[in-house]
């Protein structure tokens, strides 16, 4: 079944290009604006807002989990420190090829390869990231992944450049990003957040932040742009001894929506979404976990979305083959949608109608 949903998806995004946005947990410093009165939205709406939620503090999780686990580096330091668990020469490591190359004495790269398949023969996933030292309290990280499915299409890229200062364990960062679904060349999706980490012990830190995203919803149902701004609270990253990396804490955003291509982000912070009318506030709380090969292992989120409806996120399977379940409920308890992803964010999300639409890298994108 599995491979017939990645031929779909892989079918869908070759003969159509798509464009759209998400917010999370790992995010900067900036105020909410106030909530807004509350809003008639179709029930797609809510679904497309409160899929958003649920998948924002995944995804910048996934890219700022690099900064803590040694798949860039050690952050703001002269060590090329790999990945715990594997070798740095490219060779297959069940389903794992990580492989680092000191370019300068100012450069290095490291690239992940994560496969289908325990002998690496069919990719699911390559990743590189090209780390450049400034100076001894500065670097720059610009990280681009290329997802396929199983067929060798492309499913998606994600490009993020990071902006590093500060000492190991006790910096500041910033990052930018954009998603590609399949081989378009406007972006699905905008994003920008604000990381101020500092040490809490010698396995966990505090990280304060501010973030927002844009989302170009190209699906005819909906035709919309929706963003959105929030900040986090009592959120912390903690690593064990394994290397595993665990986000923890609270995101409290304001949503916004406007025609198709009306929103923009700044490219500097605070991220503040602009444009577009004010929908409402979403409240998300919980842990994302990532593995030491930068893999996801664990969602537990809970939230509350606009005009009421809650979100609930969990995790199935035993890693590395692990789902995850949403469900979004209405305020009298009926269900608004449910979508099932695998750790890389593709899947399908079902709304309470019975129609469905494809979501490809944490974003619903036909």
């Amino acid at each position: 079944m599995r491979t017939r949903l990645w031929l779909a998806i892989g079918a869908i995004i070759t003969l159509a290009g798509c464009s759209g946005a998400g917010g999370g947990l790992g995010a900067g410093n900036g105020a909410i604006p106030p909530a807004p009165t509350t809003q008639t939205l179709s029930q797609q709406e809510v679904a497309q807002a409160g899929a958003e939620a649920a998948f924002s503090p995944i995804e910048s999780g996934q890219e700022d989990a690099g900064l803590f686990n040694g798949a860039y580096g050690t952050a703001v330091s002269n060590s090329i420190k790999p990945l715990a668990s594997l070798s740095t020469t490219g060779s297959c490591n069940n389903g794992r090829e990580f492989t680092v190359t000191v370019i300068s004495p100012t450069q290095t790269q490291y690239e992940l390869k994560l496969f289908y398949d325990n002998a690496c023969t069919e990719l699911a996933r390559d990743a590189v990231a090209l780390v450049t030292k400034a100076s001894s309290s500065s670097e720059t990280i610009a990280r681009t992944v290329t997802n396929y499915n199983l067929s060798g299409i492309v499913l998606s890229t994600r490009k993020t450049n990071f902006a590093v200062t500060g000492s190991p364990g006790n910096f500041s960062a910033i990052a930018t990003g954009s998603l590609f679904i399949g081989t378009s060349t406007s972006p699905e999706a905008q994003s920008g957040r604000q990381l101020t980490v500092a040490p809490q012990n010698s396995t966990t830190s505090t990280i304060s932040g501010n973030s927002g995203h844009i989302e170009n919803v190209g699906i005819p149902s909906i035709d919309e742009s929706f963003g959105h701004s929030g900040v986090l609270q009592n959120t912390t990253e903690t690593t064990d001894v394994s290397g595993n990396v665990t986000f923890a804490g609270t995101h409290v955003g304001t949503f916004v929506k406007g025609p198709l291509g009306s929103l923009s982000l700044p490219v500097n912070p605070p991220f503040a979404v602009s444009g577009g009318t004010q929908i409402g506030q979403a409240t998300i709380s919980g842990s994302v976990e990532f593995d030491s090969n930068d893999q996801l292992i664990n969602v537990t989120l809970n939230g509350t979305l606009l005009n009421g409806n809650t979100l609930a996120v969990t995790t199935s399977g035993t890693p590395p083959t692990i789902a995850i379940n949403g469900v979004i409920t209405s305020p009298s308890s009926q269900p608004v949608a449910t979508f099932t992803v695998d750790k890389f964010g593709n899947g399908v999300i079902t709304y309470a109608n019975g129609q469905q639409a494809l979501i490809v890298d944490w974003h619903v994108v036909k």
